[in-house]
């Protein structure tokens, strides 16, 4: 799921910006596909960030702060 949207952010945000800039004729091609790719990676790490968040924000509200406490995790501790 996280992987569908992010990949959707990634796509819509490049076609966005790509289409923009060429259709405005802000900047040449070649420069205009760089930016919306740098665009579209920079939306998709953001959309997958704020799952993650999302999800421990959850977790925290299930199980308690201490969830993930690292004392938990290791043997004899």
């Amino acid at each position: 799921m996280v992987k569908a949207f992010r990949n959707t952010a990634m796509a819509l945000t490049f076609v966005v910006v790509a289409g923009s800039n060429i259709y405005w004729n802000f900047t040449n091609d070649y420069i205009a596909c760089g930016l919306a790719l740098a665009a579209g990676v920079a939306a998709a790490f953001c959309v997958e960030r704020a799952f993650i968040k999302w999800s421990h924000r959850e977790m925290v509200r299930i199980h308690g702060p201490d969830w993930s406490s690292a004392k938990d995790q290791q043997p004899g501790g």
